[in-house]
């Protein structure tokens, strides 16, 4: 064996020196061509820095005529060597007079509107989310501790205060992608919250302030608080009518048992609203309730108050899968929360928010006037959103391989210390008696 690996290595060394002797000759082949091919004229070696500009500077000039024109400053740049210091300013170009000059484009922003409004072009459908486009979702922020708004919706607010909520009016159809919605001037917006012990009607939510682009509001009483974002506009003879709607559950473990109890059975439907989406709620669902992948979740889309059949819903997940139902005659639609998050092994976040968006569409031939128009049809469509965490089986799974792996370990340990025991032999002495 020490003669087989003595060969061995003296065969590896042979093939590194030949390797290392034939790629040392063809590089100074490939040099010696080089060389040979282009021979470039250089400054004399005890030249000042002025001499070897001044040489650089009319090789350029005589490259540049020689080329028929082009840039001297850059071909001075090209063929000057890296050890040459030039004095390169910018050159100023000029345009021809006679071809109009090209008007310079403002500015474009980063996606955001100028002020809060909807749109109904061009951007998808409306919604309302707890977080701006520039942040986007995932891992839960800091809040109140224990409350958690529509399917997790977090809130904030100033420490000793009462908790307030921000939202932002969004356009698109990915909870993740969808940006700001635009401004229409042609559309007549109208944005109502429903407090717990306010008026069933709701009441106007004020715009924001200060070139904000989201809706703030105080949230001081425990219950459900619903906000209705709407737009209607006339596009040929169609009127359009958007409902994006946002429900914030607002509860405390320390407040007041009768205010609690108020708001759970208080209704969580305005009647007033052309259409909208309401999440059904189970027989025994807890305060502090929070949508897991792979839970099933029931919606109920209305019309007035009432139950509208045959109205088109999509839901669409965090990360863009979607699944379509048509609503029955109790107009419920039931979809399952999917998994569609699989980060690597080290990254796994428990308390991910993803966001989900639900889209409810329906067509009426309805009659009327719109700003003293005509139209002969009317199309409805409304959104409800709310957020999602990850099922506690997820990470409970990384838990039990992490345990799996560590026995298969320890068996495989034990077996080998064991198999290497059973293989000693003890020491026994023997005697032979030569007589």
């Amino acid at each position: 064996m020490k003669d087989l690996a003595r060969y061995c290595l003296g065969g590896m060394l042979a093939l590194l020196l030949i390797g290392n002797v034939t790629a040392q000759t063809g590089l100074d082949e490939h040099s010696a061509h080089a060389s040979s091919d282009v021979v470039r004229p250089r400054p004399p070696e005890n030249a000042t820095p002025e001499e070897r500009r001044a040489f650089y500077q009319k090789r350029a000039a005589e490259r540049v005529k020689a080329g028929g024109g082009g840039d001297p400053v850059a071909a001075l740049a090209r063929t000057a060597p890296g050890n040459a210091t030039l004095d390169t300013a910018p050159v100023k170009r000029t345009q021809d007079k006679s071809t109009p000059a090209k008007p310079e484009e403002p500015a474009r922003a980063s996606g955001r509107p100028a002020g809060m409004g909807m749109a109904m072009r061009g951007g998808g459908p409306l919604w309302l989310s707890d977080s701006p486009p520039s942040r986007g979702d995932g891992a839960a922020r800091g809040g109140m501790g224990g409350m958690m708004g529509m399917g997790g919706m977090a809130m904030g607010g100033e420490r000793g205060g009462a908790p307030s909520k921000r939202l932002w009016l969004r356009a698109g159809s990915d909870p993740q992608k969808s940006g700001f919605a635009r401004e229409d001037g042609e559309a007549i917006n109208e944005t109502l919250i429903v407090r717990p012990q306010g008026p069933i009607e709701g009441e106007a939510l004020p715009p924001p302030v200060d070139g904000k682009k989201n809706l703030l509001f105080d949230m001081p009483v425990q219950g459900y608080y619903r906000v209705y974002a709407s737009s209607r506009k006339l596009q040929g003879e169609v009127l359009n009518v958007s409902v994006a709607k946002a429900e914030i559950s607002n509860f405390g473990h320390g407040g007041d048992e009768e205010e609690r109890a108020q708001a759970l059975v208080a209704p969580r439907v305005l009647e007033s609203a052309p259409i909208e989406i309401v999440r059904e709620k189970a027989p025994d669902e807890k305060t502090f309730f929070q949508l897991k992948s792979g839970d099933e979740q029931a919606f109920v889309v209305l019309q007035k108050g009432l139950p509208l059949q045959g109205a088109r819903v999509r839901f669409v997940s965090h990360e863009g899968w979607s699944k379509e139902a048509v609503s029955d005659e109790q107009g419920r639609v039931n979809f399952q929360i999917i998994r569609d998050y699989f980060p690597p092994w080290d990254d796994f976040k428990k308390r991910f928010k993803a966001s989900y968006l639900v889209i409810a569409e329906a067509n009426a031939a309805e009659q009327g006037m719109f700003k003293d128009m005509p139209y002969s049809s009317v199309r409805y469509q409304t959104t409800l959103s709310g957020n999602y965490y990850p099922s506690p089986n997820d990470y409970r799974s990384y838990a039990w391989g992490l345990g799996i792996g560590l026995l298969i370990v320890l068996f495989c340990g034990t077996a080998v210390y064991l198999y290497r025991r059973r293989r000693l032999k003890p020491f026994r002495e023997v005697r032979f008696d030569e007589r």
